[in-house]
This record gives structure tokens, C-alpha cells and sequence, in this order.
């Protein structure tokens, strides 16, 4: 019997269509990932969704005139149908704004701080005087205390990926109108992440041989620095409402409550199958292996805060494995959403087709380090690699099936050394391209597949099937 294998990727702001760094980040490794274990026979389910709380896009409401609920609504739709489209198999893609989803999130913060892991305190938070609004997160930003950076959020710096508190910003200002914030005094409840420090420690020591380097050294040094609880709630209109009487004005954090989607999100899968309590077997039965497909700038939100959310609440598993990739970079700089600087997955759609992108990202992946996008290379790998080589291969084969055996694949007569020398490299590339891809390893794994289409081009013209039809027979068959 095979394995169970839950496959979650990070849940894409509904603020704006996708573009290729999220493809590249997290949607098509995982989507690889789970067709292997798929069709190696492992029980795998495929789940994510929209984030659609938060700043981003309230932000994103406040500058189009519109309500979040439409933002939401327009973008949810047109991101599930920009990975429908480019193939990504998700068994559910969901939203974070379903009656489901409030109420795992509200039930996992009860428990909680039932618990003792939440607690309430009051502290001092930004404030415009002018807006007349606190500012959380993406409505203030300043120069980062840890790299100096300027734009960095209230939240986390894009420039070195550190989560961050707004009251740390230096030189800060209102995102809204570039008014620098008062300070004024909020409640707010607290995760106690400091409770984790050592259960998070020795825990970590079990994956260093089985994560990415990156991934690992990232999240350990973190830990090396020591642990700080995290406020959970935000002044803010938009999102999971606090489940405390007299705490209705506030909601949880988006971060904290959107990573609670990959539990949500296979909760509903299974009760729109009739089957509300299979879940379970996907979430508390400890052979199951959970996978997280994201991006590097949100590590230690799946290697740290949500392990220990998991710790907190009990008897739920903790990640298998976290194989965040890099950034994709498009022309030799950075992917913008705000600056419009970006490939949209979308606009993509309407010109080509899906496989000569995804095979470009698989093979360009940025699994260890920051890959780059060009429109050059991506017509030079099309022309070169996936048609000359891999489509030359699969035509030349098929088409001569077809023309001369009916289209049926012919039994083989005797076979020479050379024919069973390629049945063993036959065999041999697929063990190690499963293996490849069971260790997440894209890049390897395709290039494993290009390099034997270019073998079989190969034997093939050794072979000259079409000078004789009878011994045809074999080569087809190989």
C-alpha cells in the first residue's frame, strides 16, 4: 500500500493576478510533486487557496474604489482560473473568506489560548493622526532595523525576509498619505512562541539531511537568535473577527490565520466528499507526510510559527518537509506586483500554450538559488530543448509506429546488446528521476528526462529502423 501525502503551496494574495514567481515559487513544484506521487500509486491530496484578509487587500480596495469582498471575488476567480489553465492539479483551491475556514481559524485560536499559548497585553502601535487609523503591517513602512533597507513593511522586509514589528521601522510613515505616525496604545493577543524555543530546537535537529540547506540554515539561525512572541491580532475592519466577547473591532492576524487554511482547506475537501471526519487521517495520523511548497520569503512562517501553532494545539502532524524555493527574477530584476514590473500568468495564457512554460520553470527552477526569466532564453529552451529534442524524439517514435505498425506498438524480435543496454538506461533513468523528484529536485529530475530523449534520438539513428521493417519491430518497442 502506498503512502499518504498531503501537498499544500502557499496561498496567493487575492489582491492581483498571478504572475510567473508565484508559478515558479510554489504552484508548479508542488503540482509536480503530487502528479509523482500520484501515479507511483501514494494516496496524495493537492490543497490551497486564497488569502484574501490582510492588508494587501484592503490596500489593494481602498486604491480601485472598491469593497475587499469584490477585490477578493474578482481575483480569487481569476487566479483559480489561471492554475486550472496552466495545469496545476489541486484536488481543492479554496478561499480563506468561507464560513469553513473563519471557524477552524476562531476554534484553532480558542484552543490556543485555552492552552495558555495566547495571552492579551497592551502595546504601543502606530497611528496617523491624519488617516486616523492604527497602521499595521503593509500601512507603514520605513527602513528595515536588521538591513537597512527603505520600504520595508510593518511586517516583514522584503529586501532580507525578516519578519518585523511596525514600532521597529525606522524614519516611518503612513503608507496612506506619508504622515509620520503617532504612538498610541492597543490590546492585542500575543502568541507565546518563546514556549517553543527548545521543542522547535530538537525537532529541527531531525530534518538537517533532509531539507534544503537554505531552508534549514535559515530557520536554525533564527532560533540561534532566539525566539520572540508574536502579536496575533490587528486594529483592522477586514478579516477573521477576534472570537472574544468585547474583541469584535479586532481581527487575527492574516499570517496567523492563513497558515490555519491548509487545515481548513482539507477539512472542507473531505466534507464536500461526505466524509467530515477523514481529515483526520490526513492530520493527526502520524505517517502521514505533509509537504509545503513556498517561496523563501515565507520560511520561517512555515518552519517556525506554524510547527509551533501545531505544538500548541496538539495532536496535529508538523511539516514532513519545507522545499521553499528561491526568487525568480524576471529580465534581471525583481518581480513587482505594485510596479507592474511582472509576466501575469494570465496575459501568458492568451498567447501560449502551457507545457513550454512549465518546462522552462522546471528546468530553471529556483531551487537554490534566485533564477533569472527571459524572453530569449525561453524561446532558445522551446526551440532547442523541448521541440528539437524531446518533441523531435517523441514524434520521429510515434510517428513511425503509426505509418508502418498501424499505430500499435510491436513486439520485439531478438535483441542485440545495444537494445538491452538501452532497456537498462531505460530503467536506470527512471529509478533516479523518481528518486529526483521524490527529493524535490526539478531541475535534476527533468534534465534526467531531456538527457535520455537525447539518448534515444541516438539509438534510434543507430538503429535506422526505416531501412528495415522487420527489425523495426525492436527498436519501436525500446
Amino acid at each position: 500500500m502506498g503512502k499518504r501525502i498531503l501537498v499544500t503551496t502557499a496561498w496567493p494574495y487575492a489582491n492581483g493576478p498571478l504572475h510567473l514567481g508565484h508559478l515558479a515559487g510554489s504552484c508548479l513544484p508542488a503540482d509536480i510533486f503530487a502528479r509523482y506521487n500520484r501515479m507511483v500509486g501514494n494516496e496524495t491530496l493537492m490543497v490551497s487557496g486564497t488569502d484574501e484578509h490582510g492588508t494587501p487587500v484592503s490596500m489593494r480596495a481602498e486604491v480601485e474604489g472598491r469593497s475587499p469582498k469584490e477585490i477578493v471575488d474578482r481575483y480569487h476567480g481569476m487566479i483559480k482560473r489561471s492554475l486550472r489553465d496552466i495545469g496545476c492539479s489541486y484536488d481543492l483551491f479554496t478561499r480563506t473568506t468561507t464560513k469553513n475556514h473563519r471557524e477552524t481559524a476562531q476554534e484553532f485560536f480558542l484552543r490556543l489560548l485555552k492552552h495558555g499559548y495566547i495571552y492579551e497585553k497592551t502595546v504601543k502601535m502606530p497611528y496617523c493622526p491624519k488617516c486616523n487609523k492604527f497602521l499595521p503591517d503593509r500601512y507603514i513602512e520605513g527602513k528595515c532595523p536588521r538591513c537597512g533597507a527603505e520600504g520595508a513593511r510593518g511586517d516583514q522586509c522584503d529586501e532580507c525576509g525578516r519578519t518585523l514589528d511596525p514600532m521597529e521601522l525606522i524614519n516611518p510613515y503612513c503608507k496612506r498619505c506619508g504622515t509620520t505616525p503617532e504612538v498610541y496604545e492597543s490590546k492585542h493577543y500575543f502568541f507565546r512562541l518563546t514556549a517553543f524555543q527548545d521543542r522547535l530546537t530538537e525537532w529541527l535537529k531531525t530534518k538537517k539531511d533532509l531539507w534544503r540547506p537554505s531552508v534549514y540554515n535559515f530557520t536554525i539561525n533564527w532560533l540561534k537568535e532566539g525566539l520572540e512572541d508574536r502579536p496575533i491580532t490587528r486594529d483592522l475592519e477586514w478579516g477573521v473577527p477576534v472570537p472574544v466577547e468585547e474583541e469584535e473591532d479586532k481581527v487575527i492576524y492574516v499570517w496567523f490565520e492563513a497558515v490555519i487554511g491548509y487545515l481548513s482547506a482539507t477539512k472542507q475537501y473531505f466534507a464536500e466528499q461526505g466524509k467530515s471526519d477523514a481529515w483526520r487521517d490526513w492530520w493527526e495520523n502520524p505517517d502521514t507526510e505533509t509537504y509545503y511548497f513556498i517561496g523563501k520569503d515565507n520560511i520561517p512562517f512555515h518552519t517556525i510559527i506554524w510547527p509551533a501553532m501545531l505544538l500548541g494545539y496538539g495532536g496535529l502532524n508538523v511539516p514532513t518537509s519545507v522545499p521553499a524555493n528561491e526568487f525568480l527574477n524576471l529580465e534581471g530584476g525583481k518581480f513587482s506586483t505594485s510596479k507592474n514590473y511582472a509576466v501575469w500568468l494570465d496575459e501568458y495564457l492568451k498567447h501560449f500554450d502551457p507545457d513550454p512554460l512549465r518546462y522552462h520553470l522546471s528546468i530553471n527552477m529556483p531551487e537554490s538559488k534566485d533564477a533569472n526569466f527571459t524572453w530569449d532564453e525561453f524561446q532558445r529552451r522551446n526551440n532547442e530543448e523541448l521541440v528539437s529534442t524531446f518533441g523531435n524524439f517523441a514524434h520521429r517514435v510515434l510517428s513511425f509506429i503509426e505509418r508502418f505498425h498501424d499505430g500499435n506498438i510491436p513486439e520485439p524480435d531478438s535483441m542485440d546488446e545495444k537494445d538491452l543496454s538501452v532497456l537498462k538506461e531505460i530503467e536506470l533513468a527512471v529509478d533516479v528521476t523518481g528518486e529526483f523528484l521524490q527529493n524535490c529536485e526539478f531541475k535534476r529530475a527533468i534534465a534526467r528526462v531531456m538527457k535520455l530523449a537525447s539518448f534515444g534520438n541516438q539509438y534510434f539513428n543507430e538503429k535506422e529502423p526505416w531501412k528495415d521493417k522487420a527489425m523495426s519491430k525492436t527498436t519501436l518497442y525500446v
